[in-house]
């Protein structure tokens, strides 16, 4: 069994407990111009007019185009987990409740979270929910409680001396807590090939990889 555990956000989609992240494309947040121009156009003109339809019909495309490119990031990236993890674990998130803070509203909605967790439950042979109070909090390493405000995106524990990115600290602690809902180890991996590892990939394994480039690694290996 390979698991994975996956901390989603606002400023990187999502970054999991194998150190990958994944920018958010926010698709709705960079179109916002050409959408509230169309609005505008849109109350300009006389309801019923054929001006008005045309104008509603060109807003409605746009609409169609950012939900459609938002679809495709939701399914390539859906696809990514799918076919490399046998168990997903992602955090239970009350998106309704997340939505009450009117300066994130549409940036969380833009995500579409909810989108991205239904596609997994069809694609993903298991996908389980974790409660996600003190994943960002909490040391993945010793469990020593370090609070910090959203502005801080590194965990520092001053018991252990861990320092990591604060997302990939929550994966982790989303990884240890779903592991230990279904009273598996901790430390549960797949065998892995040895063989001899060249220094660029010393000096890769500490940077995190973007879902392109791990796609070029396994075509490159496919030709070989």
């Amino acid at each position: 069994i390979k698991p994975v555990g996956i901390d989603v956000g606002i400023t990187k989609f999502c970054h999991d407990s194998d150190d990958h992240v994944e920018d958010n494309p926010q698709f709705l947040t960079k179109m916002l111009k050409p959408v509230r121009r169309a609005h505008r156009r849109l109350s300009r003109r006389q309801v019923g007019s054929n001006n008005h339809r045309k104008a509603k019909h060109m807003l409605t495309r746009l609409y169609e185009r950012i939900n459609n490119k938002r679809k495709d990031f939701l399914h390539k990236l859906s696809n990514y987990y799918s076919d490399r993890y046998d168990l997903i674990f992602l955090e239970r998130l009350r998106v309704n409740n997340l939505t009450k803070n009117h300066k994130l509203a549409r940036k969380i909605l833009d995500a579409s979270w909810s989108t991205f967790k239904n596609m997994l439950q069809y694609k993903a042979n298991r996908v389980v929910e974790v409660e996600p109070a003190y994943t960002s909090v909490d040391c993945s390493r010793c469990g020593n409680p370090v609070p910090k405000s959203l502005a801080v995106r590194i965990h520092v524990c001053p018991k252990c001396s861990t320092m990591l990115d604060r997302d990939y600290n929550a994966s982790l602690n989303i990884l240890h807590r779903g592991l230990k809902s279904l009273m598996l180890p901790s430390l549960l991996l797949l065998p892995v090939e040895r063989r001899e590892v060249t220094p660029v990939e010393i000096v890769q394994q500490g940077q995190p990889r973007s879902m392109k480039q791990e796609e070029k690694e396994a075509h490159v290996l496919r030709r070989g």
